[in-house]
């Protein structure tokens, strides 16, 4: 009877462990990093948060612009079940895309991209990030 207890509590210790790291990613309310094709997920809200590209075409750092330039990030989107392809831009005007999205209960919502492109340091692919927040709407 001790070693099946045992068992028990090993089991239910190892898939709590298991639920917890994948719930870990981002708290609604706060700003959050994420690489591209990175999956984070708050699963309390059962939101997922896939980022697939980050578009930077701000003037970098040494050089001289003609224009500041905007970021576009794609990222796919599951909120309760529903999946959502999302476009969001810090420059409307230019892109058509707009800096946040809503649904019925939150928002996402673009901050930044990082890190800011720099003419003698390009960055590669794998170390961008977009910086995003999800809000609960309010009623």
């Amino acid at each position: 009877m001790r070693n099946l207890l045992i068992l028990f509590l090993s089991v239910s210790i190892l898939f709590s462990c298991d639920n917890k790291n994948d719930c870990e990613g981002f708290d609604v309310g706060k700003e959050f990093e994420i690489g591209i094709n990175e999956t984070l997920r708050n699963c309390p809200k059962n939101i997922s948060i896939t980022l697939i590209d980050i578009q930077d075409s701000r003037c970098p750092d040494g050089a001289q612009c003609i224009w500041a330039g905007m970021i576009v990030v794609e990222a796919a989107v599951t909120i309760d079940g529903k999946d959502l392809d999302l476009q969001l831009s810090n420059n409307e005007n230019a892109s058509g895309f707009p800096d946040e999205f809503s649904t019925s209960e939150y928002t996402v919502k673009l901050i930044d991209a990082i890190p800011y492109p720099d003419i003698n340091n390009p960055s590669k692919p794998e170390d961008k990030r977009a910086i995003l927040i999800v809000t609960k709407r309010s009623t």
